[in-house]
């Protein structure tokens, strides 16, 4: 029996029946939280001082593409989401080999770890070949990170297809299930991620995917009602799965912005939850989260970092820039000038813990400091230059409002410090080494192939090949 003391931090529970506690314990045994309190006597503990720490539970990112890290890393900093639908899902992804999928997985569970982040929901969306999955599974596996691993559907056009019919992939994602995720209890989970509803062939097609979930016992990650209306062309994506038959308390519906008023009243009727990344919906059209309608019609809502390609892997930053969003929404349209805001930091810290696991299907497991829940948390150094003099009345609003990734002292995942005073425990050289050749594999790959950017006409016939309304392979120009 592994026993670990957390000693005398600034405990930020988020459990009620705990609350916050200054100079607490936490006693880790083995993979669980046994106990929370003041001076705990504990024999045969690894004492760990937390002295000018905050300790609180690990960030759940709701939603993060890890296979899309820093191979790509910003490729698509100017682009529209237009531009990343064409240029990486239709172009770029399929220069990823198995290979390339490893050594995203690993360096992205490193890179998400180091900043905090405890749990992702890896929405895994290029599945092109059998290896493809195996070799994304087996980086989060020998990274140690806990994350709901998303089987995606969509499948980018690639000149020489491996599943030639909609039912090996199901049939796959079945297997992949029997194989990797018969446990509940280890720290993979999986999770199903159907073609967004502008890709799906049909109604049967897209039903399929989400009775595949249900099947297997995976929660269902959907990219819905992502885009900005144009004129009348309105997607009614929660519309359409709720006249199927297929909402529920399992779906985490991801973006939303062009959700209407009926379809936000049918999400919170179901239980299900949703996921806003406010880096990548402010860029590309995707336009303000609707966090301040989640909040208005009761439903869980939490946050991701989405896409390295674009962003960064730290939580801090889209939890900070979705709060202050929300919060102007709500001020400009309800002409708020008194005293108070409208949406807390408390509020915020909740989106990244507790309200993220429930949204993942994990809240039984991660989100708060309580005992019997795994042992899954970090301590942040209140000794750094960003949190010396830190305010001990509003923990949430510290680190929320001013905590950074460097300020992220150590990481546990499962009972085992990932990151210790600031280091890294696993073999991150050759994390690095791998990502490195990845980046430099792939950027020649995209050189042959003519560059990243697709001409108008080749974007749209490879779109017709994604959605199955062009059938063969494709030659490239």
């Amino acid at each position: 029996m592994r026993r670990t003391l957390i000693r005398n931090g600034f405990i930020a529970s988020v459990d009620a029946r705990i609350g916050n506690i200054d100079g607490g314990d936490v006693l880790v045994v083995d993979d669980r939280i046994a106990a929370i309190g003041r001076d705990l006597q504990v024999a045969d503990a690894e004492i760990v001082d937390a002295t000018d720490c905050i300790v609180m539970p690990g960030f759940v990112d709701g939603h993060k593409h890890v296979w899309q890290g820093a191979a790509v890393r910003g490729y698509c900093v100017d682009w529209s989401l237009d531009d990343y639908v064409n240029f990486i899902r239709l172009n770029v992804a399929a220069a990823f080999t198995p290979d390339d999928m490893y050594a995203a997985a690993l360096h992205g569970a490193f890179e998400a770890m180091n900043a905090g982040v405890t749990t992702a929901a890896d929405y895994c969306h290029n599945i092109i070949s059998h290896d493809h999955a195996h070799e994304a599974i087996r980086g989060l596996q020998d990274s140690g990170m806990r994350a709901v691993w998303c089987y995606g559907f969509n499948y980018p056009p690639v000149e020489k297809p491996e599943f030639t019919s909609f039912g090996e992939r199901v049939a796959f994602g079945r297997e992949l299930a029997g194989r990797y995720f018969a446990s509940s209890q280890g720290l993979l989970t999986m999770g199903v991620a159907p073609e967004e509803l502008q890709h799906a062939r049909d109604d049967a097609t897209l039903a399929a995917q989400f009775n595949l979930a249900r099947e297997v016992g995976a929660n269902i990650f959907w990219h819905c009602n992502s885009k900005k209306p144009i004129g009348i062309r309105i997607p009614r994506g929660v519309a359409r799965v709720a006249g199927l038959g297929l909402l529920g308390d399992d779906i985490l519906f991801v973006h939303m912005s062009a959700t209407q008023e009926d379809e936000w009243q049918m999400v919170a009727d179901s239980g299900a939850s949703v996921v806003f990344t406010p880096d990548t919906e402010l860029q590309m059209g995707m336009m303000w989260p609707s966090g301040d309608i989640a909040k208005r019609f009761g439903i869980t809502q939490c946050y991701g970092s989405d896409i390295t390609s674009n962003n960064s892997a730290d939580l801090f930053n889209a939890l900070r820039l979705g709060l202050q969003t929300t919060r102007c929404r709500m001020i400009d349209r309800d002409e708020l000038l008194g005293s108070g805001v409208p949406i807390t930091t408390e509020e915020a810290f909740r989106w990244g813990t507790i309200d993220g696991a429930k949204a993942v299907g994990l809240e039984s497991r991660v989100g708060s400091l309580s005992e019997g829940k795994q042992a899954d948390m970090v301590l942040l150094n209140t000794r750094s230059l960003s949190l010396v003099g830190w305010d001990r009345a509003n923990v949430a609003g510290t680190v929320i409002q001013q905590a950074q990734t460097a300020d992220v002292d150590s990481v546990m995942v499962n009972g085992r410090f990932v990151k210790r005073h600031g280091r890294m425990m696993g073999d991150i050289a050759r994390a690095l080494d791998l990502l490195e050749a990845s980046r430099i594999r792939i950027a020649h790959t995209m050189e042959s192939w003519g560059g990243r950017v697709l001409n108008e006409d080749e974007s749209q016939r490879r779109m017709h090949v994604m959605r199955g309304t062009e059938s063969g392979a494709y030659h490239r120009h």
